[in-house]
């Protein structure tokens, strides 16, 4: 099992933790204005959006650049998931094309960061 020799300091130096970061704050403000009865589709996106910035942090500290990959996809998978779950709330009315346009296009450049961060090892 290969150490993984991309770890100088700690998770939050990297930038797609970072994005993840700043998704889930957008992401906390939006569940805010779903209605309380939507309780199922508010704990999906809540878990959709938590579930990126967590297996960033899992991932890098991981044992291994094989596991690290591993809970790099997990995220990116997550960021999708994400995504799709955002365009619902569209869809219902419960958001505002101007918001979802800004959380959409977060989700955008996320993925691509993880993305990025995948290919890079």
């Amino acid at each position: 099992m290969e150490k993984n020799k991309y770890k100088n300091g700690s998770h939050e130096k990297l930038i797609a933790w970072r994005m993840a970061d700043e998704l889930d704050f957008l992401v906390q403000n939006i569940l805010r204005i779903i209605p309380r009865t939507e309780y199922k589709i508010k704990s999906q996106i809540d878990s959709a959006s938590d579930s990126i910035g967590s297996n960033i942090v899992e991932g890098y500290y991981s044992n291994s650049t094989a596991e690290y990959i591993r809970f790099l996809r997990y995220a990116r998978r997550s960021c999708g998931e994400l995504q799709e779950r955002i365009r619902r709330l569209l869809r219902k009315n419960y958001l505002k094309e101007v918001k979802y346009n800004e959380v959409n296009s977060m989700c955008i450049r996320t993925g691509y960061i993880i993305d990025r961060l995948i290919n890079s090892l």
